[in-house]
C-alpha cells in the first residue's frame, strides 16, 4: 500500500483530525509506517501543553492547524502542489516541541514552554520531507517557513517596552521579504508564511489570539498593497 498517498489524502482532507486518528488507530500497517518514518508524531500525541495559549496536546494542535491551512488554501484555489506543501509545513511546524519541552514558572504558575522548537522542527523536517516525495527546492522553502512560523508572536501593531517585540511597519515587511528571497519569491513566500501564522493561531486558545489575528490581517493587507 502507498502510505504516502494515504497520508496525503488525510492531510489534505476537510476533516484531518478525525481521519488521522481513525486511520492511525485502526490500520496497523499505517500506524507502523508512521512510527517508522515520522516517529515524532507519537511523541507529539503524548506531549501536553499546559500553557494559556493552547487547548490541545501537540499532535491535536498540529492536526487542527493543518485543517485551518486547508480551509485557506482551498478558499484561495491554490494548486495541489502548493496545498500539499503548506499542509505539510503545518504538520511539521511544531513537531520538535517534545524535544524542547520544559516546565517553568510564570506569574506564579507552572507552565509548559518549548523554546527554540522551531529549530528542532526544522531539523526533523529536513530529514523526513524528502522521504515524503518533496523536491529539494520545495524542502528549502518548507524548512524556511517552519523555522520562521513563530515570528508573528513578536510583532505588534503598537510600540512596547519589550525589546523582543517589533512594530509592524512597511520596513519590517520588506525585511521579511528580503529574508525569504533566499529560498524563492520572497513576497509570495511571505504571503504563505502569513497563512502559516494564521493557521497556527486558529488552532490555539481563541481567548489568547484575537490581537495576533488582527495583526496578521493588517500584515496581509500591507503586503498586498506593496508593488
Amino acid at each position: 500500500m502507498d502510505f504516502v498517498k494515504a497520508l496525503d489524502e488525510i492531510i489534505l482532507s476537510e476533516n484531518v483530525v478525525e481521519r488521522f486518528y481513525e486511520k492511525f488507530g485502526t490500520d496497523s500497517g499505517f500506524s507502523a509506517w508512521i512510527d517508522n518514518i515520522i516517529p515524532q508524531l507519537r511523541k507529539c500525541e503524548n506531549q501536553k501543553q499546559n500553557n494559556p495559549w493552547h487547548k490541545y496536546n501537540v499532535l491535536r494542535h498540529i492536526l487542527h492547524s493543518v485543517k485551518e491551512m486547508n480551509k485557506q488554501t482551498k478558499a484561495r484555489c491554490f494548486d495541489f502542489k502548493t496545498r500539499r506543501l503548506l499542509a505539510y509545513v503545518m504538520l511539521f511546524h511544531d513537531i520538535g516541541k517534545p524535544d524542547k519541552h520544559i516546565v517553568r514558572e510564570k506569574n506564579g504558575k507552572k507552565i509548559d514552554s518549548f523554546f527554540d522548537h522551531n529549530v528542532k522542527s526544522s531539523e526533523i523536517a529536513q530529514e523526513i520531507l524528502p522521504k515524503l516525495g518533496f523536491e529539494e527546492k520545495e524542502v528549502a522553502i518548507m524548512l524556511k517557513l517552519i523555522f520562521k512560523h513563530d515570528i508573528f508572536m513578536f510583532i505588534k501593531l503598537y510600540k512596547t517596552n519589550n525589546p523582543y517585540w517589533k512594530v509592524l511597519t512597511k520596513e519590517l515587511v520588506e525585511e521579511e521579504i528580503q529574508d525569504l528571497n533566499q529560498v524563492g519569491d520572497g513576497k509570495l513566500l511571505l504571503e504563505w508564511l502569513i497563512l502559516v501564522g494564521r493557521s497556527d493561531n486558529l488552532a490555539q486558545n481563541e481567548k489568547m489570539t484575537v490581537e495576533s489575528l488582527q495583526m496578521l490581517d493588517k500584515f496581509e493587507k500591507m503586503l498586498t498593497a506593496m508593488q
